[in-house]
């Protein structure tokens, strides 16, 4: 026995379980400053004193020798020593540790020079009458390896390491911390072909192919996932209130799954209809009932078939509602269910709805008795918007002949449906339409509701039909090559394509 409830605007939503990968390595952190030496050789530090030392020591050892010559001997000794001078340093600039070289060159080409000088025995200026930019130094002054580039280079790690070590933290509060948002992003399109199988009668299985599409929904998304959303031009970021209302989320899910059942009854009950199995409704199943209200009172349970009020017979969740609503607040309601097989009878005193209407207090939805079996595989697909989908294709199976007209037609469908064949407004309508072009169909028929909303994102290759009554929807199939879907559907004119 399969059941519906009275429409509901849900979209269908593909639940996924979000997931985060966090990488956090708290790996030591050191920062070195490298600085480049007269030898070519790299340090973290300042370089080891005894290389300048060496250089000191080399030019004292130089002025030590002057000083010991004689007066006679240092005109002829003092041009050796230029000469020689002249062939070691050729009057550029050059940097010491971070400092001035003597004389323009570099320290390991002074320390030659020193060496040559002191076998000569020559004269007690090194860089007498060499043409350079910058001030000679006195020999005996040798300059100390500046320490502040050093500085400045931890200075900086430290900065870089503290920046990078803010980024992950930043990053990982971002994975983490969740926020009352929803994003709806695009979903997937099925063949309902391969969903749909009948028993117990014939069956005619389609060469055309018939989609339904649906949602990605993340719920109370981190803070991460809304950002990339904001950024995503097919995801919508909303408020987790815009989508449920105060409605808990599990109780939501479970209001989902069970639209999800009355979609497929009244795909099955509307289907039916059309190849000759009208009133297969046997009442209004209570799915549950609100506590503390005129059905509580009454002593209503969820599973009692309601098959009659004051008298009259109900075949339908729709009828039962029309019949209540017909009542004032305040009026006494006569309830005939059946429970388990045995009749019961109840008497309810209703009172005020929000809107001012009677009120009785349950969830209802139609029994149907099928004439054979039927399975509708929905996996773990929730929500009411594949019901126009599943009609379409279950006729398609029933009937010989082809619904979309033949091999290669991709035509999808969405909407949610209802036991009178009217088709309902849906959510995500731009995330299906993406959906769709994906999936490389041809035409999405939609409802009346959505459909300019749907034109905007349909692009030039998508048709876009918008129906509201699954009437509507089969005078459009019938307008494509090769359908025989205008036999099937009462007289409707087609909605003109987008």
């Amino acid at each position: 026995m399969k059941t519906t409830t009275p429409p509901t605007v849900m979209a269908t939503i593909v639940p996924i379980m979000a997931s985060r990968t966090v990488n956090t390595n708290p790996e030591r952190r050191r920062s070195h400053s490298v600085g480049p030496t007269g030898a070519g050789t790299q340090w973290s530090e300042n370089p080891p004193a005894s290389t300048l030392a060496g250089t000191r020591r080399g030019r004292a050892g130089l002025g030590g020798s002057v000083r010991g010559a004689s007066r006679g001997e240092r005109g002829a000794r003092s041009r050796r020593a230029r000469g020689a001078r002249g062939s070691l340093c050729r009057g550029g600039r050059s940097r010491l540790f971070g400092s001035r070289s003597v004389a323009g060159c570099s320290g390991s080409l002074t320390v030659r020079a020193v060496a040559a000088a002191m076998e000569m025995t020559t004269t007690a200026s090194v860089c007498k009458n060499v043409d350079t930019s910058e001030p000679t130094l006195p020999i005996d002054e040798a300059p100390q390896t500046a320490a502040p580039p050093a500085r400045r280079h931890q200075a900086f790690a430290v900065v870089a390491t503290s920046l990078g070590s803010l980024v992950v933290v930043a990053g990982i509060i971002a994975g983490l911390v969740r926020i009352p948002y929803d994003t709806i992003g695009p979903g997937s399109a099925k063949v309902v072909n391969k969903l749909v199988t009948v028993t117990g009668h014939d069956s005619y299985p389609p060469a055309g192919q018939v989609l339904y599409t649906t949602v990605s929904v993340r719920e109370r998304v981190s803070v991460l996932q809304a950002v990339l959303g904001w950024l995503d031009s097919t995801t919508d970021v909303i408020p987790e209130k815009d989508v449920r209302g105060d409605i808990p989320p599990d109780k939501y899910q479970e209001l989902n799954v069970q639209a999800m059942s009355d979609s497929k009854t009244s795909a099955e009950a509307l289907a039916l209809a059309r190849i000759g199995y009208p009133n297969l409704g046997a009442g209004a199943e209570v799915q549950s009932v609100a506590d503390g209200s005129p059905a509580a009172t009454a002593q209503l349970t969820a599973k009692d078939v309601i098959v009659a009020l004051d008298g009259k017979a109900v075949r339908t969740s729709e009828d039962t509602v029309n019949a209540i609503r017909a009542h004032k607040p305040g009026d006494v309601l006569r309830v005939r269910v059946d429970r388990g097989g045995m009749p019961t009878d109840l008497v309810a005193t209703l009172t005020e709805a929000k809107d001012g209407s009677a009120l009785l207090g349950v969830r209802l939805a139609t029994k149907i008795q099928l004439p054979f079996e039927i399975k509708i595989d929905s996996g773990q697909v929730v929500g009411p918007s594949a019901g126009l989908a599943y009609a379409l294709e279950l006729l398609d199976v029933l009937t010989p002949g082809e619904l979309t007209g033949g091999a290669g037609v991709k035509v999808a469908a969405t909407g949610e449906l209802g036991a009178n064949g009217a088709v309902g407004a849906i959510g995500g309508i731009a995330q299906k339409v993406t959906t769709v072009k994906r999936a490389g169909a041809t035409a999405f028929i939609v409802p009346k509701e959505n459909e300019a909303e749907a034109r905007k994102h349909a692009g030039k290759n998508l048709k876009i039909y918008g129906v509201a009554s699954f009437d509507e929807a089969l005078a459009v199939l019938g307008s494509m090559q090769g359908s025989n879907a205008l036999a099937l559907a009462k007289p409707a004119a087609a909605p003109a394509p987008a």
